[in-house]
């Protein structure tokens, strides 16, 4: 029998981030990259985890590894072979690097999260001085705010809860090509399909979306239209 806190469906919940002494958080703040983390791998005090560092230039993308390299919370970092992850793992961005980073895991917030019931659905996307994940647990939603308070409270963290969603046990969320948008079209494509822009009816407005982002209605229009013809395969629109 389901304990009172669980549900006989998974619940979805999309969420972003910001906690202190994180250096993925800070260099993405600092330089214009992104970084997706997966492959987390803990031993002691440190974690190996496999990066991709994302940029719309080959030159950000060699300052970030730089940067990354004179984190103090850093002790290794090793780079992949040329596409080492190009066939599983879609990347935005016009330039990337796979990286295996050592680095102090002390610091991460990923065991408090998974520790509450919280798994971890995909790539965490780091970008703009944020962490955005996207999560399944078997939690109602009372449960879920409170798993998350305590993880605020234990990291010093501040995380927005961006959408909660149910869906069936064994659904598998889509998959987007993200390797064709740029990191801005991206950003503002997940927070339309978060927000329940495409839902019928719709739970937001572009107007509302394009407030939240800091960017005009007709821009917004722009990047969504982009990434639709890419699902739509008509790519080569503009």
């Amino acid at each position: 029998m389901a304990s009172p806190e669980q549900s006989d469906e998974a619940l979805q919940v999309f969420i972003d981030l910001w906690y202190p002494d994180c250096w993925e958080i800070e260099i993405t703040e600092r330089l214009d990259v992104g970084i997706l983390g997966y492959g987390i791998y803990m031993t002691g005090g440190k974690v190996a985890t496999l990066f991709t560092i994302y940029a719309d230039d080959h030159e950000f993308v060699t300052k970030g590894i730089e940067t990354i390299r004179a984190s103090e919370h850093v002790h290794s970092v090793s780079q992949m072979a040329s596409g080492f992850q190009q066939a599983s793992i879609p990347k935005p961005g016009n330039a990337t690097r796979e990286l295996l980073v050592v680095h102090d895991g002390r610091k991460q917030i990923s065991q408090p999260l998974t520790s509450r019931g919280f798994v971890c659905t995909g790539p965490i996307d780091i970008r703009g001085g944020r962490e955005y994940w996207s999560l399944v647990t078997n939690h109602d939603r009372r449960t879920v705010r409170v798993k998350l308070d305590e993880v605020r409270e234990q990291m010093n963290a501040e995380i927005n809860v961006r959408s909660m969603k149910r869906q069936s046990r064994g659904t598998v969320p889509t998959t987007l090509p993200v390797d064709q948008f740029t990191k801005r079209q991206l950003e503002v494509f997940q927070l339309a399909r978060e927000q329940g822009y495409y839902e019928y009816p719709k739970e937001t407005t572009a107007g509302e979306l394009a407030d939240e982002l800091e960017i005009t209605t007709s821009t917004l229009h722009e990047h969504l239209h982009k990434v639709e013809a890419v699902l739509l395969g008509r790519d080569g629109l503009t």
